[in-house]
């Protein structure tokens, strides 16, 4: 609770920079508990801090409350009955520690995520909607790793409790500094997104650019590159309104992170263009990429308020627009210019199509719906 309320300072400082957002570091607690207690005195302390957290942020529904309290729960149980088989809580710590206790607390670690972030993931994919992909269901990686260090850093502060549980006090700042370097990075990461589509901004987006730019540089390889617009976008604002249009943007955005790699880099240049960064992509993987990315966009069925009620969005369709290092421009600027000529080739000839910028000065490349 102390940890709690020293962090309610810094995340007021965070919410100022970039907005909501929230960070969750009671795992530290939370472990450190279901080593040193008996089942329900892990339970008590669950469901204090989770009460503190309601009386802290009361807009948060109850049952979400009550999901959250029961994941941990479930997950403490199956710690708790794994670490039984070496004497269970309480009991791990002596005057020494053997190889055989370190052993169990990480596989006691492993338990606990692994059955944390399964219920959790069946939550997202009982109510996720058609076509969710994988990642999203199981969330992000560097949360995860987020979360993984706190149970080891829990796991040693229950080394500490068992010696003298004024060691605590120890503790306590450690943990604020790690919430606030943690915060800190959200805020970076805030400030190269694009708030309506969840992608790179262009500031963003060309600082990965360059990154990528210098190791293909190194390594002396290709990469791809392409522009990506939506057809007729002003229609749909026009017809349906403008919260209706930010619903397109969005669903375009996730029609094209979902068929990119997860280390390619997806941006939004303002408007109803994006542009993809593909490290290791030659001219021909670059179109079928491009490809995939147009045929999904015609798929679409977006659903947005229109008037007070739902309406579905259809017949959408983007041009795109391909260039690739180094042929196209031996720095990023050039390469944009490439493929944003190719994308105006692309609408000029019809829209709906992908063209490569090499094909520009040669008979066009169009591939048609």
């Amino acid at each position: 609770m102390a940890h709690t309320e020293l962090a309610r300072g810094i995340e007021r400082s965070r919410r100022e920079l970039a907005g909501p957002g929230h960070v969750d570091l009671a795992s530290v607690w939370l472990f450190a508990g279901v080593l040193v207690l008996p089942v329900p005195l892990t339970a008590a302390l669950i469901t204090l801090v989770y009460i503190h957290y309601q009386l802290r942020n009361p807009f948060v529904a109850w049952h979400r409350r009550l999901f959250g309290m029961g994941v941990l729960m479930l997950s403490a149980a199956a710690t708790t009955g794994l670490l039984s088989l070496v004497g269970g809580p309480g009991h791990l710590f002596g005057p020494t520690v053997d190889a055989v206790t370190v052993l169990a607390i990480i596989a006691g670690i492993v338990v606990y995520a692994v059955v944390d972030v399964a219920l959790i993931a069946g939550r997202v994919a009982l109510y996720a909607t058609p076509g969710v992909t994988v990642r999203k269901v199981f969330g992000d990686l560097s949360k995860h790793m987020l979360e993984i260090s706190t149970l080891f850093y829990g796991a040693l502060l229950a080394f500490a409790l068992s010696y003298s549980p004024a060691l605590v006090v120890l503790a306590l700042p450690p943990v604020l500094m790690l919430h606030r370097s943690v915060l800190l990075k959200q805020v970076e990461e805030k400030a190269s997104k694009d708030s309506k589509t969840g992608l790179f901004n262009s500031e963003g987006w060309h600082r990965r650019a360059g990154r990528e730019r210098s190791r293909a540089l190194r390594a002396n390889e290709g990469f791809g590159l392409l522009m990506v617009d939506l057809d007729h976008f002003k229609k749909v604002n026009d017809t349906y309104g403008h919260v209706a249009g930010d619903a397109v943007l969005k669903a375009v955005a996730d029609a094209i992170s979902g068929e990119v790699r997860d280390y390619d880099s997806v941006g939004r240049f303002g408007g109803e263009e994006f542009v993809v960064l593909l490290p290791g992509m030659t001219e021909d993987d670059g179109v079928g990429v491009a490809e995939r990315i147009r045929h999904a966009v015609t798929q679409l069925a977006v659903e947005a308020p229109v008037e007070g009620r739902t309406t579905v969005i259809r017949n959408l369709s983007a041009s795109i627009g391909v260039s690739t290092f180094p042929s196209a421009g031996d720095d990023i600027e050039p390469l944009l210019l490439a493929a944003d000529a190719a994308l105006y080739e692309a609408k000029n000839t019809g829209r709906n199509r992908v063209v490569s910028w090499t094909r520009l000065r040669k008979p066009v490349l169009a591939i048609a719906a």
